[in-house]
């Protein structure tokens, strides 16, 4: 029957007008602004969803969230990306309004995901609009860890969920980045959970969580609380229901899967009843407190303040396996605020979050070994060995501290395993077996070359960035102690080279160096394909071994290595787009209107660390206006002055007080948003002649 009004219609309101409410003035629509009124409607309800799907995975606050938001030209199919660094860890997500409420993710939609994601990966950030360029410092970070995790957020605004065909190409998806280890998960959100979202409330949720304590016991002075255990699986309940609603009075929220997280989600699930003796446990704060005489508990308000890792994983291990994490049981303390002093609940979060935890390294730090290091860097060589953390050197050249010798030691290693661990799993170098093989035979001499080789090898990586585009630049970037290892093995006699000839070593390591990065990009393309992950090759030690075992064949045949292919060199790029005459061609073929927007985005490695900061601190410095005039066809927004693409390129490096390429082709870093670069859109008007 027509004209009645549904539960899901009501819904739809609900979350309309809550979206409008939360997110008005906080997402950009500036590049839409001449739109009609509906289709700025439909779009700024779409990017509000995207940013409530960042906070709702995330906990980002509004605005934070907000900021995420990266739909427009060239998003590439993602409409939101937020990143935490310390995890690492990455969210895309791809959001569908629906006035109807019967919005829906279908196959197109993945495979735009897809794309995106995978020149991400690739590092092509200039392929996407100026709102991801703020975000790349951070992005780049992440996703050059070995350890990262990507999750895809479909955002629906409906309850009809995932088509069958899209479900295939999500699969697909995960399988590509899920072999052999698990790199990329799938986080749906539809109508139901964004609408609890919007009920709890987005600044301050109000979270009421059930509990049943049969052994549960009360401290009353000075405050009351209750403490006991429950089993695993309830606290995981809590987490399925509320996410990070959870953990709104923590610190942070959860870091995602961690190798140290991965490694609780494994314990739980193999040895559930050992559960409670080896974990701490959890602390939740609450309003207010009801229990029963059975132990039945009702938190009103609550929020769990430590121990956010610890319910996160118990609720992936559930997922996994419920059976066992019903079996787990696990500490928890209640504290009930209704009776404490204002702000106590800060003293709780803060003290219950700033006891530093020992690591393994410092217990290494009082090993005899380790003293000794230290009094012969001293004796011998009048240099410092650092060994507690904390400590820190006023110039590196007085010395080194225990981890970086670690590291130095590891590069070092005829084993490769060695240098994996320093690269993807630097815990692990600690630990028994490893250590004592990493400092066999140690001295301060020997460690102290080999920390010059790598500081060198880092400096020569840096110099030859400067050069490399693509997929060789991203190697380039990730691989420091893959070729540090490989420089190692390509000379030889470091550790019993005369001093007098130690200067003559030390000079061989650039060409070292970048024949050991030309090696080993040949190894990757050959063993991988041209269109292999570089960041895969630091998933796993066997494929780690598998580059570093081919490339080291290379080099001790004395052949000079294979030259990098010409998609990756910067010269001969840059030679393309001074060859295209990109400005005479459009100017010439009135290709660009006049007083179109054009967007700066950095290229290489280098520029982007030169440039990102200075850009974000004014909007206007990535901006020019099309003029269409030879040669000085931009209009810089930051000053109101004509330049020549390549010339304002050069003049943002001089006002930014960093030193800049000796010449730079602008027309490859100028866009039109939604047409390409200067000189793609060259080649295009070519191309219809």
């Amino acid at each position: 029957m027509t004209g009645w009004v549904t539960v899901k219609d009501l819904h739809v309101r609900q979350l309309e007008r809550a979206l409008t409410e939360q997110f008005d003035g906080l997402i950009d629509m500036s590049d839409v602004d001449r739109r009609p009124d509906d289709q700025q409607r439909h779009l700024f309800l779409s990017r509000a969803l995207a940013a409530l799907a960042v906070h709702e995975a995330t906990g980002l606050d509004r605005k934070e969230s907000a900021a995420c938001v990266i739909d427009g030209f060239d998003d590439e199919g993602i409409d939101a990306i937020a990143v935490d660094t310390e995890a690492p860890q990455v969210w895309l997500v791809q959001a569908k309004w629906s006035k109807k409420g019967e919005a829906v993710l279908d196959p197109d939609a993945v495979r735009a995901i897809g794309k995106g994601l995978k020149r991400l990966i690739r590092g092509e950030y200039e392929r996407f609009n100026k709102k991801l360029q703020p975000m790349v410092p951070k992005l780049e970070s992440a996703l050059t860890s070995a350890q990262v995790l990507i999750t895809v957020i479909p955002a629906l605004a409906g309850d009809r969920g995932i088509s069958v065909g899209a479900q295939r190409e999500l699969e697909d998806l995960q399988g590509e980045y899920n072999d052999p280890e698990e790199m990329l998960k799938v986080h749906t959100l539809e109508l139901s959970d964004f609408m609890a979202a919007v009920r709890a409330g987005l600044d301050d949720p109000k979270v009421n969580l059930k509990a049943k304590m049969p052994d549960v016991r009360f401290h009353s002075d000075p405050y009351l609380a209750y403490f006991g255990t429950l089993t695993a699986d309830q606290v995981a309940d809590w987490y399925g229901k509320n996410r990070n609603r959870l953990f709104r009075r923590n610190i942070r929220y959860p870091l995602g899967l961690t190798k140290i997280n991965s490694d609780l989600v494994d314990s739980v699930i193999r040895d559930p009843e050992t559960f409670w003796y080896l974990h701490n446990g959890i602390t939740v704060l609450c309003d207010r407190l009801k229990v029963g005489p059975r132990g039945d508990l009702e938190l009103s308000g609550a929020s769990v303040v430590n121990g956010a890792q610890t319910v996160a994983s118990l609720h992936a291990a559930a997922e996994r396996s419920l059976a066992a994490v019903a079996k787990a049981r696990i500490n928890v303390r209640i504290i009930s605020l209704e009776d404490t002093p204002r702000s106590f609940d800060r003293q709780v979060t803060i003290a219950t979050n700033t006891q530093h935890g020992v690591t393994e390294r410092d217990f290494r730090a009082l090993e005899p070994m380790q003293e000794r290091l230290r009094m012969e860097f001293d004796v011998l060589l009048n240099k410092k060995y650092i060994l507690k953390r904390g400590e820190f050197l006023l110039d590196s050249a007085d010395g080194c501290d225990m981890e970086e010798a670690a590291i130095a030691l590891s590069c070092a290693k005829p084993d490769a395993r060695f240098s994996f661990l320093a690269k993807s799993e630097i815990n692990q170098l600690w630990k028994d077996g490893n250590y004592s093989k990493l400092f066999s035979g140690a001295n301060a001499k020997r460690v102290w070359r080999a920390v010059q080789i790598v500081r060198s090898v880092r400096k020569s990586l840096a110099d030859i960035q400067q050069d490399l585009e693509g997929r060789a630049a991203l190697l380039s970037e990730q691989g420091t102690y893959l070729v540090g290892h490989l420089t190692f093995q390509k000379l030889t006699s470091w550790p019993s080279c005369p001093d007098r000839e130690w200067g003559d070593l030390m000079g061989g390591i650039p060409e070292a160096v970048e024949q050991a990065v030309r090696w080993a990009m040949h190894s990757v393309d050959m063993i991988y394909g041209i269109n292999s992950q570089i960041g895969s090759v630091f998933r796993t030690v066997q494929r780690y071994e598998g580059v570093v075992e081919d490339a080291v064949k290379g080099i001790r045949t004395g052949n000079q290595p294979p030259e990098f292919s010409p998609e990756y060199k910067v010269e001969i790029r840059e030679n393309r787009a001074r060859q295209a005459n990109a400005v005479t061609v459009i100017v010439d073929a009135g290709a660009i209107e006049e007083g179109a927007r054009l967007e700066f985005r950095p290229i290489t490695a280098p520029e982007r660390k030169a440039l990102s900061g200075w850009l974000q601190a004014d909007s206007r410095r990535g901006s020019a206006t099309w003029v269409a005039r030879k040669p000085k066809s931009l209009l810089w927004e930051y000053d109101g002055k004509p330049y020549s693409p390549s010339a304002l390129v050069m003049e943002m490096f001089s006002q930014a007080n960093k030193q800049g390429p000796k010449a730079v082709q602008g027309t490859r870093r100028w866009f039109v948003p939604g047409e390409g670069s200067l000189v793609e859109i060259a080649n295009k008007v070519r191309g219809s002649e």
